[in-house]
């Protein structure tokens, strides 16, 4: 019995050292795909309106393409003014946004270039993905570049009521130590291939870290490969009741534009963004920009079905169509209106 208890012993310890080198060889095949994405936004210092701030954030992403598409989470970028990305080698190349779904937290962006011999990471099909399986991410978890993390695909999810554009916004729930600068970054299986991308963690009331999700592949693929989200880059709040009365809308709600990304839709529209920092009933915000009251004819409104409704729209227009808008700016209507362009 005991020659038998040290033999399986033996065995499985075995077992585990291929499955460890395994893993190993996996990461080194796949880690070259994986990029770092350094953003800059200006900002606003509380309680005064100069001067702007230049502040940097970081999260992760992977190269997906040839010809340098590389996919993130979309709160990475999504207000960003300028993004660089740097690969395994420390190099850095910059890169533009193309495209952004905020609801799925997912978006597209494309580089200037891509270095010679870095390798494409392949989209794996998520729906074969089984719930159990072993995995694992790597990204820049509070700056530290490329740095592994191994779990458990725990559950699959599919958020109720939220959707892009009748794409229900799938999501992995994961098992494995994540945290701020993984965003963005690959979820990958033991094949090397990307089943996901990180997107959030859930925080306790007590400050602790709940479980982790990922945004599941075949939702990026079909988002931002096959239908391709505009970017608004745009920041805002929603107002209403009392606070929008006190900035004078003549309706119940509009939108508060807090920052404007350069180069992005929102900036060839022309949107103001807020210059002056304020806190009301704990809530920070900038005012003194435009309060977006209409989009494409539809006039704001406090109602989770009509900003739906108005989010796929957006959603739906592609190159040559018009996007047209109505913001409140020093007590005034303006009406303002760009081509969406490639």
């Amino acid at each position: 019995m005991r020659f038998k208890f040290v033999l399986l012993l033996g065995l499985l310890t075995m077992c585990s050292q291929a499955h460890a080198q395994d893993l190993r060889e996996v990461f080194r095949r796949v880690n070259p795909s994986v990029i770092v994405v350094h953003t800059q936004q200006r900002v606003i210092p509380r309680n005064t309106p100069e001067p702007t701030e230049n502040v940097e954030n970081i999260g992760s992403g992977v190269l997906i393409s040839e010809d340098g598409k590389v996919l993130t989470a979309a709160h990475v970028v999504q207000a960003a003014d300028r993004v660089e990305v740097e690969f395994v080698s420390g190099e850095r190349v910059s890169a533009r946004v193309t495209a952004a779904a905020p609801f799925a937290d997912v978006a597209l962006l494309q580089l200037e270039r891509v270095p010679s011999g870095v390798p494409v990471g392949r989209l794996a099909d998520s729906e074969r993905a089984e719930i159990g399986e072993q995995i694992f991410a790597i990204g820049a978890p509070y700056g530290a570049k490329h740095s592994l993390a191994v779990g458990w695909l725990s559950a699959r999810r599919i958020t109720e009521n939220v959707f892009e554009n009748l794409t229900a916004l799938e999501l992995f729930q994961v098992d494995m130590a994540l945290y701020e600068g993984n965003s963005g970054g690959p979820v990958f299986n033991l094949k090397g291939e990307v089943i996901g991308l990180v997107s959030h963690a859930l925080a306790k009331q007590d400050g602790g870290k709940g479980p982790s999700f990922a945004v599941t592949a075949n939702v990026a693929r079909r988002l931002m490969l096959e239908e391709k989200r505009i970017w608004m880059g745009v920041e805002a709040l929603m107002v209403e009741g009392p606070l929008a009365a006190s900035l004078n809308l003549s309706q119940p709600a509009g939108l508060l534009v807090q920052s404007v990304a350069e180069g992005s839709l929102g900036a060839r529209l022309g949107l103001q963004e807020g210059k002056l920092s304020i806190t009301v009933e704990t809530q920070s915000m900038l005012i003194g920009g435009d309060v977006i009251v209409e989009i494409l004819g539809q006039p704001l409104r406090p109602n989770a079905a009509i900003i739906q409704g108005l989010q796929r729209r957006l959603d739906q227009l592609r190159s040559g169509d018009t996007l047209t808008m109505k913001v409140l700016r020093a007590g005034q209507l303006v009406e303002l209106s760009t081509r969406i362009t490639d």
